[in-house]
């Protein structure tokens, strides 16, 4: 199961705690996020926009070295725009 890189982690966790309004903490459960992206082998996973207040839903985007997910940055789009 791939990890956040350490050297990201912190960036990634500030950016997400600024865009996603959600009552639950993040940590109970970005090791399903994870999972699921690796089980899908993606780099990213989507936050709809009902969670984000930016009526957009945004896209968290990662690399993967070494077995690590280093955080890359956000894309927001509308559903319109192809993300779902």
């Amino acid at each position: 199961m791939s990890m956040i890189s350490p050297d990201s982690v912190e960036i990634f966790y500030r950016t997400y705690d600024s865009l996603v309004k959600d009552s639950l903490p993040l940590a109970l459960f970005l090791n399903q996020i994870t999972t699921k992206m690796d089980k899908e082998n993606r780099d990213y996973f989507v936050i709809p926009a009902k969670k984000t207040g930016r009526k957009k839903d945004i896209c968290f985007q990662f690399e993967r070295k070494d077995n690590e997910l280093v955080f890359k940055g956000i894309h927001t789009r509308r559903k319109a725009d192809g993300i779902s």
